[in-house]
C-alpha cells in the first residue's frame, strides 16, 4: 500500500481536479506531446523540435533543484498529464512569472484559471515575491481572460524578447 503521507515525491500542490509534481529527466515525451501540438504552438512560437524541448525539460528540473519552484509537470487526480503549469524566474527580468500551457483536450474546463489561482496561492505563500508577472501572445484571449479571473491586471505590452510585444500582467501580492 502506498499511502499519500508515504509517496517519496508527494506532489508540490494540488487542486480540486489536479496535482502538480516537478519535472523529471523522463518526462521528455510528456513535454514533447504538449509542445509537439500545433494548436499549443500556436501561441508559444511554433512546435518545439526535440533540442529546445530538452533544453526547457533541464531549465524546468535545474530550476525547480534551485529554487524548490519551476514549471511542474500537471496531472488530473486520475493520473492523466494534463500539461504544465507553475512559476518561474523570468531570467531577462529577474520577475517571477506564472505560465502555464494545457493539452487542448483540456481548454475550456476551466483547468488553466484552477491552476493559475493555485500557483499565484502558493507562489505568495511560499516566496517573498512582491508581484508574479505573466504575459501571453497578444491574440491568446483565452489566457488573457484566465489571468484576469485569477486577479492579474492588464498592463501596457511589453517587449518578452519574441516576435512582437506581450500582452502583459501583473498581480501585487495581496495584503497580509
Amino acid at each position: 500500500m502506498n499511502a499519500q503521507g508515504s509517496d517519496p515525491d508527494p506532489p508540490i500542490l494540488q487542486t480540486a481536479r489536479m496535482t502538480f509534481r516537478p519535472f523529471t529527466a523522463d518526462d521528455f515525451g510528456l513535454l514533447a506531446e504538449l509542445h509537439r501540438d500545433p494548436e499549443v504552438g500556436r501561441y508559444m512560437g511554433g512546435v518545439w523540435d526535440d533540442a529546445k524541448i530538452a533544453a526547457v525539460l533541464d531549465d524546468f528540473v535545474s530550476e525547480h533543484a534551485r529554487r524548490g519552484h519551476s514549471k511542474w509537470c500537471v496531472h488530473t487526480r486520475e493520473g492523466v498529464f494534463v500539461g504544465r503549469a507553475g512559476l518561474s524566474l523570468w531570467r531577462a527580468t529577474d520577475e517571477f512569472e506564472l505560465g502555464y500551457a494545457f493539452r487542448p483536450e483540456f481548454w475550456g474546463q476551466g483547468l488553466a484559471t484552477e491552476a493559475a489561482r493555485a500557483v499565484a496561492a502558493w507562489a505568495f505563500a511560499n516566496t517573498e515575491a512582491p508581484y508574479l508577472i505573466a504575459f501571453t501572445e497578444p491574440q491568446n484571449y483565452g489566457s488573457q481572460r484566465v489571468l484576469e479571473r485569477i486577479g492579474m491586471v492588464r498592463q501596457a505590452d511589453r517587449d518578452m524578447g519574441f516576435a512582437t510585444p506581450s500582452a502583459f500582467f501583473r498581480m501585487e501580492r495581496p495584503a497580509r
